[in-house]
C-alpha cells in the first residue's frame, strides 16, 4: 500500500481543540451498512452483559519541559524511559543550535539532564538525556514543573489550565505515556458507573505511548515505515478474563487503537491472548489479520498517519473512504478531542 492511499481532504473547522463537556455528549459513529450517529454514552444501548471493554490504563506525565544549554532556550519532548536505573530516556529536542555530547541541558533549580548519545537512527532531533535525579525525584519534579504534552495541533492555540485533566484518561493509573489513549477520554465517572451496572466488563490492559504517535510517515510506500516500539503489560489475570469472555460468547471491544496494537502483540494463532510484559512495535496495516476483537471505539485518525492504516486493515480501503466521507458530511469532530467510532471487526 502507498502512503497516497492514506490521505484525505479534511476541512479545518472540523479539527477539535476541545472537548465536548461533558466527554460522553460526544458523538459516536456506529458504521454498519447503514452508518447511525449517536450520543458516545448511548453505547450502553449496545453493548450486553456478555461483553467485555478493554481499556489502557496508561497515565500521561508532564513531558514536555523547558531548559536552558547557557542562556538559550530548550524546548524538550520526553519520548521513552529507556533505562530505568540510570533514568535516562529518549528526547525530542527543539533548538535552534548544535546539541553536543556531554552537553548539560538545565531545567528547574539544580535539576539537568546530560546528552549521552547524539541522534538516534535516522531523526534529527530524537536524542538520549541521562538526568541528574533519581526516577521517584525526577516524576516529582516534571509533575511540578512540566506542561501536558499536548498534540502540535492543539499545542498551538495554548495550553490551558483545562488541558492537564482534559488530556487524561478516566482510567489512567500507571505512569509512562506522552501521548493520550484517545478514544478512552469519551468516558464519564457517570458512563462507568452505568456500565459497571449493566455488568458489562471492563478489562484493563497498560501500553504506554510514546512520541513516536505523532511522527509522520515519510516512507512512499507503507511497508518500508519502522515503527516505533513501546513498553506494554497485559497481567495473567486480564488474559484470562479476556480468553474467558470470548469463550461465553462475549464481546471484546477494544477501547482505542493502543489496546489492539497490544492484543494483537501478545495472540496465539487463534486470537486467544498470551500474558504479556515487555516492547512491541507492531504495525497493524492492510494484510495483517486481526482476530482479537470483535469492535473498536476509536477516534478519527489523521491522513497518512500509521493509525488510520489500522482502520485499513479492518475495513478495507473502500470501506474506510466511505465511513471518513459520511463524518466528514454529518460535521463530526475530528482527531484527539474530537468525537469517535464503533467499528465492527469482520476480519476475525
Amino acid at each position: 500500500m502507498q502512503l497516497d492511499d492514506l490521505n484525505f481532504n479534511l476541512p479545518k473547522e472540523l479539527i477539535a481543540l476541545y472537548p465536548k463537556k461533558p466527554r460522553d455528549q460526544s458523538s459516536l459513529l456506529v458504521n454498519g451498512k447503514k452508518n447511525k450517529i449517536i450520543k458516545f454514552s448511548e453505547i450502553l444501548n449496545i453493548l450486553s452483559p456478555k461483553d467485555a471493554l478493554i481499556i489502557n490504563d496508561t497515565k500521561v506525565i508532564n513531558a514536555d519541559l523547558e531548559g536552558k544549554i547557557k542562556d538559550e532556550k530548550i524546548q524538550i519532548n520526553l519520548n521513552k524511559l529507556e533505562d530505568h536505573k540510570k533514568n535516562i530516556w529518549s528526547v525530542f529536542i527543539k533548538k535552534n543550535k548544535h546539541v553536543l555530547d556531554g552537553e548539560k541541558i538545565f531545567f528547574f533549580e539544580s535539576f539537568y539532564g546530560t546528552i549521552i548519545v547524539k541522534k538516534i537512527g535516522k531523526n534529527d532531533n530524537l536524542y538520549f538525556l541521562r538526568f541528574n535525579k533519581t526516577l521517584k525525584n525526577f516524576k516529582k519534579k516534571i509533575d511540578k514543573f512540566g506542561k501536558i504534552p499536548l498534540p502540535p495541533y492543539i499545542k498551538k492555540r495554548g495550553l490551558t489550565k483545562n488541558d492537564f485533566k482534559d488530556y487524561q484518561t478516566i482510567f489512567a493509573e500507571k505512569e509512562g505515556a506522552v501521548a493520550a489513549p484517545t478514544a478512552s477520554l469519551h468516558f464519564t465517572s457517570n458512563l462507568i458507573e452505568k456500565i459497571k451496572k449493566k455488568k458489562i466488563s471492563i478489562i484493563k490492559i497498560t501500553l504506554h505511548i510514546n512520541g513516536g504517535t505523532f511522527l509522520p510517515v515519510k516512507t512512499k510506500n507503507l511497508s518500508d515505515h519502522i515503527m516505533h516500539f513501546e513498553s506494554g503489560e497485559i497481567t495473567k489475570e486480564a488474559a484470562s478474563k479476556i480468553n474467558k469472555i470470548r469463550e461465553n460468547g462475549g464481546k471484546i471491544i477494544a477501547v482505542g487503537t493502543t489496546v489492539l496494537r497490544l492484543l494483537e502483540s501478545s495472540k496465539n494463532s487463534d486470537g486467544s491472548i498470551k500474558p504479556f510484559k515487555g516492547q512491541t512495535n507492531l504495525f497493524i496495516k492492510p494484510g495483517w489479520k486481526i482476530n482479537t476483537i470483535d469492535g473498536i471505539i476509536t477516534n478519527f485518525h489523521t491522513p497518512k498517519s500509521t493509525l488510520l492504516a489500522i482502520i485499513f486493515a479492518i475495513l478495507g480501503k473502500r470501506r474506510t473512504i466511505k465511513l471518513y466521507e459520511f463524518a466528514i458530511k454529518n460535521k463530526m469532530r475530528f482527531f484527539s478531542y474530537g468525537d469517535a467510532c464503533l467499528i465492527w471487526n469482520r476480519n476475525d
